[in-house]
């Protein structure tokens, strides 16, 4: 996102009230106005995410029943 390396929290990518969990790869660290922005949903995670975090995709889409 904005490539800030200090203060950053794990924002779910599968909120844990959908069956989402704590593992790393359910989890993308973000920094506090990000996280915020993606939790009220203004920030759309997928153009940030895709490819490299791919993995941390996949793990949160099955936690949601997709795949």
């Amino acid at each position: 996102m904005c490539e800030q390396t200090k203060g950053l929290t794990p924002a779910h990518l599968a909120p844990r009230s959908m069956g989402g969990c704590d593992h790393p790869a359910c989890v993308v660290p973000m920094c506090w106005l990000h996280h915020r922005a993606y939790d009220t949903g203004r920030l759309d995670l997928l153009a940030h995410l895709e490819p490299r975090w791919r993995t941390e995709i996949a793990h949160a889409v099955g936690h949601l029943g997709l795949i």
